[in-house]
């Protein structure tokens, strides 16, 4: 939604930081070594460093930060400097994952992470991913996937079908080939657990409020734009009455939404 620049991803890390369920954060901290090494995949500018690193309470972490995108890997730099806590040691890789995972060794790591990408990819990405994990088995945490629940208060007569638009548009290529989009965390879930991880789930919803204008605005203008991408003439109108509607809401202080997502921790028996 809203594209991968570095404004958004700005403006949504508050609701990433407050949707992730923490005991699998948890989870993860307890199966690591004092010194672990971390590989983030789609890493953008670090958010995933960022949100983990103080709670995973290992002194000495080392985190690669992979992702396809130099703009997003050169900025990570001055995001770290503007956190709250020190960072870890971190390096950038630029590793193109659609067509280059297979040259990342997972042996080289103590856990894999990823947040907001395994709804972008497609079921084949997601089968040479999970057999490249199960051939060097290591912890996966796996955060912020959306699972196609999306609901806004008050209700409009439109919101059936622009939730229509939004899920069609998730199907799309996003680079990885057609993605699974809503159903990216069942899929991977099972996945896992038929290569032997045991594997736990659990709700990190986007709960965005009355006074979160900013980030409603941003999404309705991140829907409205997917579903024009892909719908036929005649619906537009449609689209575009929606939005307006949607807009002044959001500007008004009334509108609230639930973003649906999961994440997933899985654990090598």
């Amino acid at each position: 939604m809203g594209g991968f620049d570095r404004d958004w991803l700005r403006l949504r890390a508050p609701f990433d930081d407050a949707a992730r369920d923490a005991s699998l954060t948890r989870r993860l901290a307890a199966v690591l070594p004092d010194e672990p090494r971390l590989l983030d995949l789609a890493a953008g500018t670090g958010a995933n460093l960022r949100h983990l690193s103080p709670r995973l309470r290992r002194p000495g972490q080392r985190w690669v930060l992979a992702d396809h995108d130099p703009a997003l890997l050169d900025a990570a730099a001055a995001e770290m400097a503007a956190c709250a806590h020190p960072p870890p040691a971190f390096e950038t890789r630029r590793v193109d994952l659609s067509r280059d995972l297979e040259d990342l060794d997972f042996r080289l790591f103590d856990a894999v992470v990823a947040t907001a990408l395994f709804d972008l990819v497609s079921a084949d990405w997601m089968d040479r991913f999970v057999a490249a994990l199960a051939a060097a088995p290591r912890p996966l945490l796996v955060t912020l996937s959306v699972d196609g629940r999306l609901r806004w208060s008050p209700e409009d007569p439109g919101d059936a079908a622009m939730r229509g638009w939004i899920e069609r548009h998730q199907a799309t290529d996003k680079g990885f080939g057609p993605a699974l989009g809503p159903e990216a965390p069942h899929r991977l879930a099972d996945a896992l657990r038929a290569r032997g991880f045991a594997v736990e789930t659990a709700a990190s919803d986007w709960i965005i409020g009355p006074a979160d204008a900013a980030m409603h605005l941003a999404l309705i203008e991140g829907y409205r734009g997917a579903a024009l991408e892909i719908a036929p003439e005649g619906e537009p109108s449609a689209i575009e009455g929606w939005a307006e509607r949607r807009r002044t809401a959001a500007r008004a202080g009334t509108l609230e939404t639930l973003v649906g997502h999961v994440d997933i921790f899985a654990e090598p028996r």
